[in-house]
């Protein structure tokens, strides 16, 4: 079936208009999106419970609390993209969001299907800054156990976590805009991954790992205690890091004419689509360069190269630049970047339950 421009407005406007309930929350809060940081935290959050045994409580917490701030930095997003118009120009061609839901491919149609929800007025301006709002105290409350188990090392964590999040998208730093938004995005998905575990370990009763303490009314809160370091989850961090940041270095590409329009400085508007297509291989191997170094560490690791017959695909894509391509792109390295986080649970489980190791 041929679908006219028109023709294929409608389709993307009774879409968005025509839907249930559940179906309408689902794109305002975009379920989907928060994946990838809850599996983060819950990764790290494995790792120790598995092999540290930490309070059980924290390992609970922090993915439900991971999971509140990342429905938060999304809505946020879409708040801060909705008030500077760039979502409006990036999703004003609706014959290509059109075509990418009308394609075979169900993540083109998840991530591209559903454009800014208050530009879509599913939400209004004064609807989203009481949402965002509730779920900052929601977030805050749960947090509150966390805090008194891990004391200053969570509130300083907590502190950048924040900021990168909020000022993501946000003024006066707008870091997306500015060229940052990849490292930014790199940073709080290594932090994700790499704190949820180190927060989970610190263990204040623990006199040797005290370096500084203040009784506050009774409590640990101003207690400054190191976790612990552990390579295997460090190294770890570091991929699911530069996988995500691809993910958001190359979904810049696809809202590279809005990005213009809105004299936005991202990497793909200063180094340009083909620049961008090589910075994004050169980190693609870099991030399975850090794989077989987890592999070094133990070979049920070998679990992560599951992921490359996908990668593979996005790096075909990358290369051939077909139609759609640079909306093709991004779907990939979100199941890349979850699959990965994927094999790394079934592969600590299996080597916690099975006692697997190198046999040197």
């Amino acid at each position: 079936m041929i679908y006219t421009d028109s023709a294929m407005g409608r389709v993307m406007d009774d879409a968005v208009q025509n839907v249930s309930f559940m179906r309408r929350v689902n794109l305002i809060f975009r379920f989907s999106y928060t994946f990838p940081f809850f599996m983060a935290s819950v990764c790290g959050s494995l790792f120790a419970f598995l092999f540290f045994e930490p309070p059980v409580h924290i390992i609970i917490l922090m993915p439900l609390v991971v999971l509140l701030l990342a429905i938060f930095v999304n809505f946020s997003n879409d708040y801060f993209d909705h008030r500077s118009g760039v979502d409006k120009i990036r999703f004003g061609n609706k014959e290509e969001m059109a075509k990418a839901m009308l394609s075979d491919s169900e993540l083109l149609k998840k991530i591209y299907w559903e454009g800014n929800p208050f530009d879509n007025g599913l939400v209004t301006d004064r609807q989203g800054k009481t949402i965002m709002l509730l779920l900052v105290i929601v977030s805050v409350i749960l947090a509150v156990p966390i805090v008194l188990h891990g004391g200053l090392m969570v509130i300083l964590f907590g502190a950048v976590g924040i900021f990168l999040s909020y000022f993501y998208t946000a003024p006066p730093l707008d870091l997306g805009a500015r060229g940052l938004g990849e490292t930014d995005v790199a940073l709080s998905f290594f932090m994700l991954v790499f704190c949820s575990f180190y927060v989970a370990t610190i263990d204040m009763s623990n006199a040797d790992s005290v370096i500084f303490a203040w009784n506050f009314l009774d409590t640990d809160i101003f207690v400054l205690a190191l976790g612990i370091f552990d390579t295997d989850i460090f190294v770890f961090a570091i991929i699911i890091g530069t996988m995500v940041g691809l993910m958001r270095l190359t979904d810049s590409m696809s809202g590279q004419e809005a990005h213009i329009a809105n004299n936005e400085k991202s990497i793909s508007v200063r180094f340009g689509l083909d620049g961008t297509v090589k910075i994004a291989k050169v980190f693609v191997i870099f991030a399975y360069v850090m794989a077989a170094v987890m592999v070094y560490f133990n070979p049920m690791f070998l679990l992560l190269f599951l992921t490359v017959p996908l990668m593979l695909k996005a790096w075909k894509v990358m290369t051939e630049k077909g139609e759609l391509w640079m909306m093709k792109v991004p779907p990939l390295f979100f199941g890349t970047a979850f699959l990965t986080e994927v094999f790394f649970i079934v592969s600590i489980v299996v080597i916690k339950v099975f006692e697997i190791q190198w046999g040197f």
